[in-house]
């Protein structure tokens, strides 16, 4: 039976792309079926800086980060996501992948945020002007027809609202939606740490492997971007979810042969992957 995973790359400053989509293009001609998440952040703070309108960020009570995504943001982010995916789309093209960019409103449903609780100079505050959304479904047959004919979706990290607006969503949550819609195997999320460390200031404390049922004793070790990390490790359902870096020689190869930190079920038998040749 031919099976599917799911790589997010990150769209913060630091991840090495290239390195990535070569080694994710080697994979593909090798016969594996990926769809490829993107993330936009890093892009979206240039362009924002560009046109004079700098991007600001909203931290919750619990302590999740996201971007404020007022009206102008989210124009803004949606144009440097476009671009990103434009950009991801070419370079799998040149190394020989059959790619096929597309825009979160497209395949990701999302319910917008009526209020969200933030903590802004020390007092909580509401903020009722913001264009994020929670992720309420995916359209996983158009993935399915376009993997089924041997074409690689790369996805942007944007949904439509139920009044068909714009919204801006997780894309680590994204991955791990449409993880869990495909049945995917394996959800790869690269990003510009090692994985999930006891101390963030050293890297030699990778946790290496979690049981999904004890996910919650780690949880205290995840600081910013990668407490969404491990709710997409929860949203991904059978997948087995592996945290891994992005800035290696063969970042995906290196993730799937043991490197990162791999979140996995005990009821569900992983796939063993070989080095892309």
């Amino acid at each position: 039976m031919t099976t599917f995973n799911v790589l997010k790359i990150g769209g913060g400053a630091g991840n090495d792309h290239a390195a990535t989509l070569r080694n994710l293009a080697a994979r593909i001609q090798n016969g594996e079926r990926w769809v490829l998440v993107h993330g936009a952040s890093d892009a979206a703070n240039q362009l924002a800086e560009q046109v004079g309108y700098p991007a600001q960020t909203l931290t919750t009570p619990g302590g999740h980060t996201s971007r404020y995504t007022d009206a102008r943001t989210i124009e803004i982010y949606s144009a440097a996501a476009a671009s990103v995916n434009q950009s991801m789309v070419g370079q799998l093209s040149a190394l020989g992948v059959n790619a096929v960019g597309l825009s979160g409103p497209n395949l990701i449903y999302a319910r917008r945020k009526a209020a969200i609780r933030a903590i802004v100079n020390g007092r909580q505050v509401m903020v009722r002007d913001d264009y994020t959304g929670t992720i309420t479904g995916v359209n996983a047959s158009v993935l399915n027809a376009l993997l089924d004919v041997g074409i690689t979706p790369v996805v942007a990290p944007l949904a439509i609202g139920e009044d068909y607006e714009r919204l801006n969503v997780d894309g680590d949550l994204v991955a791990a939606n449409l993880a869990r819609a495909l049945g995917a195997e394996t959800l790869v999320i690269l990003s510009n740490v090692p994985g999930l460390l006891r101390d963030v200031q050293d890297a030699n404390s990778l946790i290496r492997e979690i049981v999904l049922s004890d996910l919650d004793q780690y949880e205290r070790f995840a600081a910013g971007r990668m407490k969404k990390k491990l709710l997409a490790a929860q949203a991904a359902g059978n997948a087995e979810t592996i945290l891994a870096d992005s800035r290696l020689e063969n970042p995906l190869d290196t993730a799937l042969l043991g490197g990162g930190t791999r979140i996995y079920s005990l009821t569900h038998q992983p796939v063993v992957f070989t080095a892309a040749d």
